[in-house]
C-alpha cells in the first residue's frame, strides 16, 4: 500500500503526484519562502544598524557678529555652515549639509581662543544628526577639541559617537577690526574629523 502511494501512477493519460510527493513539494516551497523572508529581514535590519569610523572634512563659511567684550577680548556669536565630505565618499554623511551655531572667545593679547556650540548635520535623505562641540587653541593656528554625536531623526534617532575635532579659519583678520565696539562679519575655513566613530543600534 505504501509503495503504491509513494510512486507515480497514470490515470486517464495524466501523470498525478502521489500524496507524499505533494507534501514534499509543499515543504520545498515553504522553505524557499522562509529563506527569502529571512534574507529580506536581514537586509532591512542591516540598513538601520551600523557601526564604524570615518574621516571627514568640511569647508564652511561663518556668519555672525563679533563683539569686544573686554579690553583685549573678542567674542564671536554666529553659525558655521558648509558641506561635510567623507574620505571614502561612502555613507549617509558624505556630502551632508552641516550647520553649527556657537560662540568663540578670543584673547586679543595672546591669541588664545575657546569655543563651544551645537551642530545639525542633514543627510541627502533629509534626516538629521545632532552633535555638540568644544574647542580651544589660537585663532592664528586653529581651534581643536571634541565632537560628540547626540542622536538624530529617522534611522539616526539613537546614533552615538565622537571624534577629535579641529577648525581653521581666517577669523583673525576680522577680529582685529572689533576694537572699540562690534562688527558684523563673515569668515571661511575648514573643519576636520580625523576619526569620527559612530554607532546606530
Amino acid at each position: 500500500m505504501l509503495e503504491h502511494i509513494s510512486n507515480r501512477f497514470e490515470h486517464s493519460g495524466v501523470v498525478i503526484l502521489a500524496p507524499d510527493e505533494e507534501i514534499e513539494e509543499m515543504i520545498g516551497k515553504m522553505t524557499v519562502l522562509a529563506v527569502t523572508g529571512l534574507l529580506m529581514l536581514g537586509t532591512v535590519c542591516s540598513s538601520y544598524a551600523a557601526e564604524g569610523t570615518i574621516k571627514a572634512t568640511a569647508t564652511w563659511v561663518a556668519e555672525g557678529r563679533f563683539y569686544q567684550v573686554k579690553e583685549k577680548q573678542a567674542l564671536f556669536v554666529g553659525a558655521f555652515k558648509g558641506l561635510m565630505f567623507v574620505e571614502t565618499k561612502k555613507g549617509d554623511l558624505d556630502a551632508a549639509k552641516i550647520v553649527c551655531p556657537g560662540m568663540i572667545e578670543i584673547n586679543l593679547e595672546d591669541g588664545n581662543e575657546s569655543g563651544e556650540g551645537r551642530c545639525v548635520i542633514t543627510t541627502r535623505n533629509e534626516e538629521n544628526v545632532y552633535a555638540s562641540w568644544t574647542c580651544a587653541g589660537k585663532f592664528t593656528e586653529g581651534c581643536a577639541g571634541s565632537f560628540t554625536l547626540l542622536g538624530g531623526t529617522g534611522q539616526f534617532e539613537k546614533i552615538t559617537g565622537n571624534s577629535e575635532f579641529e577648525i581653521r579659519s581666517d577669523m583673525a583678520q576680522i577680529v582685529a577690526s572689533t576694537e572699540g565696539g562690534s562688527v558684523e562679519g563673515a569668515a571661511s575655513g575648514i573643519a576636520v574629523w580625523p576619526a569620527l566613530t559612530y554607532k546606530t543600534p
